[in-house]
């Protein structure tokens, strides 16, 4: 298979959706004050390439976590945002009490918020799907959008893009990506479990 139908283009937009809209809830109570709001998802079949298009252009300086997602569905999970937007969300998380002993480094606030990010986006995308997902643990890739894809491992192109865009409810202000790169045989195992593959 190769193009998606409406329909197909639907449940895995449906699906990511509900993953994005968890991570969203979830960080937003990290934030504890506030709220994360998050966009209707894209669902592209694009080339690697794309993805830099996707995440703000080739020359957009981001910082992007990168996970490996384990189990039945594998592929990538990228959490990417404008480096000053990570600044803004990493002064955030530094200065909620719950985090004072966690982390008072922004990088490492960012990385620890993403990792609550994929695992509650893949919890909710593998409860809707009955597989158990998982993501490895996180790369962090600080840098132009064009170097920071080309570090992540080659993957075969084209593959199945499902983006969401979120951005924060409250000031200071943050935004950023949450992109799902499924191959082909990964993304027609998804369609089965949705039943409409």
């Amino acid at each position: 298979m190769t193009e998606l139908t409406a329909r197909q283009e639907d449940a895995v937009r449906e699906v990511t959706h509900l993953g994005a809209a968890q991570a969203a809830t979830l960080l937003a109570k990290l934030l504890g004050n506030g709220s994360v709001w998050v966009d209707v998802p894209q669902v592209v079949r694009a080339s690697r390439a794309h993805l830099v298009s996707l995440l703000g252009g080739r020359d957009t300086r981001v910082v992007a976590v990168r996970f490996g997602v384990e189990g039945p569905l594998p592929g990538e999970l990228w959490w990417v945002l404008p480096k000053d937007d990570a600044k803004v969300l990493g002064q955030r998380l530094v200065a909620r009490p719950s985090f004072n002993g966690l982390s008072s480094n922004l990088g490492l606030a960012v990385r620890e918020a993403a990792n609550i990010v994929a695992s509650a986006c893949l919890s909710s995308v593998g409860t809707m799907v009955h597989a158990p997902l998982l993501p490895t643990p996180p790369e962090v890739i600080d840098g132009p959008t064009q170097a920071v894809v080309a570090q992540a491992p080659h993957q075969a192109d084209p593959c199945t893009l499902a983006s969401s865009h979120f951005h924060s409810g409250t000031g200071p202000f943050f935004r950023g990506v949450l992109v799902w790169a499924l191959q082909d045989r990964v993304r027609d195992d998804l369609l089965r479990r949705l039943g409409v593959g």
